[in-house]
C-alpha cells in the first residue's frame, strides 16, 4: 500500500509559486483583447475584429439607442465597407470597454494581440509610436484653453500667471492636454495649481461647474459646451492646432498596410463627399470651420 506523504514546507511554498504565476499569466491574458490578424482575414474572407474606444463628444459616443456613433465609428464602418467590396472580406467589429478611460484604452491596445483597434480622440505622437502602430491621420485637432464666461479674455500666454493665477487648471492624467499644462506651469506659473482627473470627460465638467477652473480641451469638448450654451470662454491665443488623431493598433498587427490603403483610396478617403459629410454630421459647420482654418 502507498503512503501518503504530506509536501514539505519549501515544496509548499514552490508549489504555491507556481500557481500564483499561473494566475496572474491568465489575469494578464484576459485583460487584454485578441482579434483575427489580416493574413487569417485574406485566408478565411472574414475576419472578427476588437473594436475598442474612449468615449469623445462627436468622435466616440452612444446615441439615444445605445448604438457607438460618432466621426470614428462612421469611418470604421467605411473601411468594413470598402475591405468587404475591394478585398471581399467580410469585417465583424466586436466593441468592447466602456470608454471611460483614455489610458485604460491605450494600455489595452497596447498589451494586445491581432486585430485590435483603438478609437478617438488619440493624437498621434513619435513617442506613442514606439509603443503601438498608427492609422493614418484622420483629422488635424485643435485643443483650445477655456474657462467660465466670467474670466477675462487672455491677451497673452505671459500674462497668465496673473490673470489664471487664482484658478486651478483640471487635466486628465496621461493626455498630451496634461502635458501641456505641465508646460505652462513649468512656463508661466510655478505655483499653478492642478486638479487631475481620470477622463477628458471629468476635466471638461470640472470646468464647466468651477467658475474659477480652466483646462485644455479638444475641439469637440467646446462644441459641446457651445452647443449646450454652457458659460465657456475660448482663450484663442492658447490654441494649439498642430496634432493629429488616427486609429491605434497593437505593435504587432499586420492591419497596417491595409489601413494604409483604405485611406488612400479614391483620391484619399479625407479628401472624400462621405468623410466631408460625416465630419459635418458630427462637429456642425461651426466645426468643420475651425477645423479648416486649423489647416
Amino acid at each position: 500500500m502507498p503512503i501518503f506523504e504530506f509536501p514539505s514546507p519549501n515544496q509548499k511554498m514552490k508549489n504555491l509559486l507556481i500557481i500564483t504565476i499561473c494566475l496572474a499569466s491568465l489575469t494578464a491574458i484576459g485583460q487584454n483583447y485578441t482579434g483575427d490578424t489580416w493574413a487569417q482575414a485574406k485566408a478565411k474572407g472574414s475576419a472578427t475584429i476588437t473594436v475598442t474606444y474612449v468615449e469623445t463628444p462627436s468622435f466616440v459616443y452612444k446615441d439615444e439607442s445605445g448604438i457607438h456613433t460618432g466621426i470614428c465609428i462612421d469611418i470604421m464602418n467605411d473601411f468594413v465597407k470598402w475591405a468587404n467590396d475591394s478585398k471581399k472580406v467580410k469585417i465583424n467589429p466586436m466593441y468592447m470597454g466602456d470608454g471611460t478611460n483614455f489610458r485604460g484604452m491605450y494600455d489595452k491596445v497596447k498589451g494586445s494581440t491581432g486585430g485590435v483597434f483603438g478609437l478617438g480622440n488619440i493624437t498621434i505622437t513619435d513617442e506613442r509610436k514606439k509603443e503601438v502602430k498608427f492609422s493614418p491621420s484622420f483629422i488635424t485637432n485643435i485643443s483650445f484653453l477655456i474657462t467660465q464666461s466670467s474670466i477675462p479674455t487672455l491677451a497673452k500666454m505671459e500674462d497668465i500667471k496673473v490673470a489664471f493665477g487664482k484658478l486651478t487648471a483640471y487635466t486628465a492624467k496621461g493626455t498630451l492636454n496634461e502635458r501641456r499644462i505641465n508646460d505652462l506651469k513649468k512656463k508661466y506659473n510655478p505655483d499653478m495649481k492642478i486638479a487631475l482627473t481620470g477622463t477628458s470627460q471629468e476635466a471638461f465638467e470640472k470646468v464647466i461647474a468651477d467658475p474659477n477652473g480652466f483646462a485644455y480641451l479638444d475641439l469637440a469638448f467646446y462644441l459641446e459646451a457651445v452647443s449646450l450654451r454652457k458659460p465657456v470662454k475660448r482663450h484663442a491665443v492658447g490654441d494649439q492646432m498642430a496634432e493629429k488623431f488616427g486609429f491605434i493598433m497593437p505593435m504587432g498587427s499586420d492591419w497596417g498596410p491595409t489601413l494604409d490603403e483604405f485611406f488612400a483610396s479614391n483620391g484619399g478617403y479625407t479628401n472624400s463627399a462621405q468623410y466631408k459629410a460625416i465630419l459635418r454630421k458630427h462637429l456642425g459647420e461651426t466645426g468643420v470651420k475651425l477645423l479648416q482654418a486649423a489647416k
